[in-house]
């Protein structure tokens, strides 16, 4: 009896065993045959395990040297290309020709024709040809334009071609050069926006000066420039510009007096009041096309003509009894009215035009020129606005309205480029047939 607990603990330590290596081993496997267990073991056959991708081997590396040994690709693999590969496509990929190429007529994309080959000249063409196709060429680079647009394109570049005055030859061989041509579409675009008859004969003007200069001759660059920048101006732009060059860069030697005053403000102020750039943009457009150069400055209207017409605006004038005490046989006119009160003064608007008009009445004596000079700037006036504002009221109700526009808007700080001179010049002369004579700052 004593025995029993020692075979108790030894089966139990048996069966613990049998179940450890069961866990660990697992059951033997059986093949089934028709649903039945087979008592024979059966050997248990591995299922084909797909085969790895070949690793490409490290390069073998001599510790001695360093040297890395690079196998040799081979030359053409079995495997399928990688689609993370780069691949370049062809024109057949796309089911285009080689043949077919940008400047191709053949070609065509879509509904719309492909562009046309360039026009490479191997013959020069006749005139009426030339022109036909810088009209059609024009045309062509927008998508759609209207009737209008048309006729617009052919009446300007006939009246361009037409204000060359050059024979057929001639013209043929200037209007092939690449910087007329750009010229030529230049003055077209500006006059399509703008069709106006002042427009016309201002970009014709311009393109004349450009197909006539030389090429590195100032006022060309200028007439090319000019046509560049004024395609993206308008007439109240040009007409700036004008009242600028007019008031900053010429005197009128005529306004003696408020008679003349007047017909000059009905000539060369009335035409461009009608439209003037009234905000800051405008005048800042100006500036970067280069035509005028904002000032950090004002210099009001009253101002510039006081600094203009020194002898009409700065000083009040004379007693005509003082006058005739330094001079007795004043010729008829040659006296006029001031614009101060009753004061008399000679027919002058400066020093300069005084010691003309002097030299003309024969007064010799210096002295005499001296002292009338001394008399007729002993009254100053300082300048007033609203004094100024009642006597250009008196001239001219334009004259006034000018001042009000210029002392409000950018014009008051505003001063003319040579661009700027050059385009005011052509617009001055197609509007009021005035000329100026721009020389002595080119």
């Amino acid at each position: 009896m004593v025995i029993l607990p020692y075979l108790v603990l030894a089966a139990v330590a048996l069966l613990f065993m049998i179940l450890s290596y069961l866990v660990i081993c697992g059951l033997p496997k059986r093949e089934k045959a028709e649903g039945m267990p087979s008592d024979e073991p059966t050997m248990e056959i591995p299922r084909p395990r797909k085969a790895k991708r070949e690793e490409p081997k490290k390069p073998v590396v001599d510790e001695a040297t360093r040297i890395i040994h690079v196998p040799h690709h081979q030359e053409k693999s079995s495997e399928p290309e990688d689609n993370e590969k780069t691949k370049v496509f062809t024109r057949e990929d796309f089911g285009e020709s080689r043949s077919a190429d940008a400047f191709s007529s053949n070609a065509a994309t879509g509904p719309f024709p492909a562009e046309p080959e360039p026009r490479v000249l191997s013959s020069m063409p006749d005139l009426p040809t030339l022109e036909e196709y810088f009209i059609r060429h024009f045309l062509n680079r927008y998508g759609a334009v209207s009737t209008t647009v048309e006729q617009d394109t052919r009446k300007v570049t006939r009246h361009l071609i037409e204000g060359l005055h050059m024979s057929g030859k001639e013209a043929v061989d200037t209007l092939t050069h690449i910087m007329v041509q750009e010229a030529l579409q230049n003055a077209q675009r500006t006059y399509v926006m703008m069709p106006t008859p002042v427009v016309m004969e201002m970009v014709t003007d311009a393109f004349s000066d450009v197909a006539h200069g030389s090429r590195s001759d100032t006022k060309t660059i200028l007439a090319y420039d000019a046509l560049k920048a004024m395609l993206r101006m308008e007439e109240s732009e040009f007409h700036a510009l004008s009242l600028l060059l007019i008031f900053h860069y010429s005197r009128n030697t005529d306004n003696v007096d408020g008679e003349h005053l007047k017909k000059y403000t009905e000539k060369y102020i009335t035409p461009f009041l009608n439209k003037l750039p009234d905000e800051y943009t405008g005048y800042q457009q100006l500036e970067y096309l280069h035509c005028v150069s904002l000032e950090n400055k004002d210099i009001p209207f009253g101002q510039v003509l006081h600094d203009s017409y020194p002898l009409i605006f700065s000083f009040r004038g004379c007693m005509k009894a003082e006058l005739i005490s330094l001079y007795k046989d004043w010729p008829e006119g040659t006296l006029v009215a001031s614009l101060y009160n009753s004061y008399m003064k000679p027919a002058a608007v400066d020093e300069s035009s005084l010691s003309g008009l002097l030299d003309d009445m024969g007064m010799d004596d210096e002295l005499t020129r001296r002292n009338l000079l001394a008399i007729l700037e002993s009254r100053p006036v300082p300048y007033d606005r609203k004094e100024m504002t009642s006597i250009l009221d008196k001239i001219s109700p334009d004259l006034s309205r000018l001042q009000d526009i210029w002392d409000t808007s950018m014009i008051r700080r505003s001063s003319l480029t040579l661009m700027g001179m050059y385009i005011a010049k052509i617009c001055i002369r197609e509007t009021i047939g005035e000329d100026f004579d721009l020389s002595h700052w080119m």
